[in-house]
């Protein structure tokens, strides 16, 4: 019930707490059969709430047993909810004697034609690249498969989940499915192995959501490929694209960027290094952005008119959600330490202090309004919305203005930091072919 109840609310935060979501290869993952789906897990339970927003079926996870026992957790909302934990060697041998009876359990949930969502790396990092596979999610398919000796269609969905940014608040997400892996290709090697077919599994599995994931090998060459999706993102024009998107080039071009400086030599990547710290020190100074010297600060007439248009309803907007914003913010500050549940709890906190909040509203409000007064906190959900789109258009035509303003007083600036972006821009796709 819980399940139900939440899974609207929180696909509607998803288009509060991301600007955009790129969502690719849905048409790859089965439509009925018996399906895990198993993601990277960069965050600590945002793939989970992802993941489920997107399907119609119910979905069932695996969490970490020790979230059940943080000073912040709720644990019989949790079940309710379909989270299941799994108890980890550092967590006590009495506690991983559970999982036995857990992975029964799961099993006939998975059989009964659900969605599971496991985590096969076990623990979050919010990082971009895959850490090692732990074996449970190929040996709770595996078990599964063999209850009818693999002639039920049982599959794996290797699916990527990629944040441009992990716990910041309207940046993007990049969910793509990449083909199902069927469990009756392991037949014989199960029949022959348990413990073999688990491992070829799972290394199979780590193989296929590596093609749907954006891996930087060297933990030092993050802020060079930070800095090159800023710049490709703005030289595709993926600014353009709708808050719903299922633009599938997205995620291979962030996944260009990495790949380049994965593979190229230390040389090539001092150099390329070198050329983009000095065009962004140059920005950051003049307190430029990337996309409004890709647009030379042109001037969008829409979308000032928009801003303009929109301020009073942004107006109403900010004051209207200033109690459950500013209590949602201060929940998490006060009760989440780890930087990996940030983004989670932000979400979670935000869902409660808005159904708090929509209490004594409606109460006022019918005392004015009658049964009108249960749509205020959706108008003012609303509203919301529209004052985080209209801070966002504003900050763009003020952006372009600030380019329009140096190009007046400092032509040859201007001029420097067009040619500094094009030559970044041909370098980078010079070696990146």
């Amino acid at each position: 019930m819980i399940y139900q109840l939440l899974r609207f609310p929180l696909v509607i935060l998803f288009f509060f707490f991301y600007k955009r979501i790129y969502v690719t290869g849905r048409a790859a993952l089965p439509s009925k059969a018996p399906t895990i789906v198993a993601t990277n897990h960069s965050t600590a339970f945002i793939e989970q709430i992802l993941i489920a927003g997107l399907q119609t079926r119910s979905v069932f996870f695996w969490a970490r047993g020790s979230v059940f026992e943080e000073k912040w957790s709720l644990p019989k909302v949790f079940r309710q909810a379909h989270l299941i934990p799994i108890w980890r060697p550092q967590e006590g041998l009495k506690k991983m004697q559970q999982n036995q009876q857990i992975f029964k359990d799961s099993k006939d949930i998975l059989l009964e034609g659900n969605l599971f969502f496991i985590a096969p790396e076990g623990n979050s990092v919010p990082e971009k690249r895959l850490r090692t596979f732990k074996t449970g999610t190929a040996r709770l398919a595996l078990l599964a498969a063999a209850e009818s000796n693999f002639e039920t269609p049982i599959f794996i969905s290797p699916t990527g989940v990629n944040y441009t940014y992990h716990s910041d608040f309207r940046s993007e997400v990049i969910i793509n499915f990449g083909p199902a892996i069927d469990l009756k290709k392991y037949k014989t090697i199960y029949n022959e192995n348990p413990s073999a077919a688990a491992k070829k599994l799972t290394k199979d599995l780590k193989a296929a959501i590596t093609k749907e994931v954006v891996v930087i090998e060297s933990k030092e060459d993050e802020a060079l490929v930070e800095q090159l999706h800023v710049l490709m993102r703005n030289e595709q024009q993926h600014y353009k694209d709708a808050t719903y998107s299922t633009n599938p080039h997205r995620l291979r071009l962030e996944q260009d960027a990495a790949n380049t400086c994965n593979q190229i030599t230390p040389v090539q990547k001092e150099a390329l290094k070198a050329q983009a710290d000095s065009y962004f020190k140059k920005l950051q100074t003049h307190h430029l952005t990337d996309q409004a010297v890709e647009q030379q600060g042109a001037f969008a007439f829409g979308k000032a008119c928009s801003a303009l248009l929109l301020a009073p309803f942004a107006l109403l907007g900010w004051v209207g959600s200033f109690i459950p914003v500013r209590s949602a913010r201060y929940l998490r500050n006060k009760n989440v330490e780890d930087p990996q549940f940030w983004a989670a709890m932000a979400l979670v906190f935000s869902l409660l202090t808005w159904f708090l909040y929509s209490i004594p509203v409606v109460a006022l409000g019918a005392y004015f309004l009658g049964w009108k007064a249960f749509l205020l906190p959706l108008i003012l959900v609303m509203l919301q919305y529209i004052a985080y789109v209209q801070k966002e258009q504003l900050q763009d035509v003020l952006q372009n203005r600030t380019y329009r303003q140096l190009q007046k007083k400092q032509i040859h600036l201007i001029q420097l930091l067009q040619k500094e972006r094009k030559d970044l821009v041909t370098k980078y796709l010079f070696l990146a072919k």
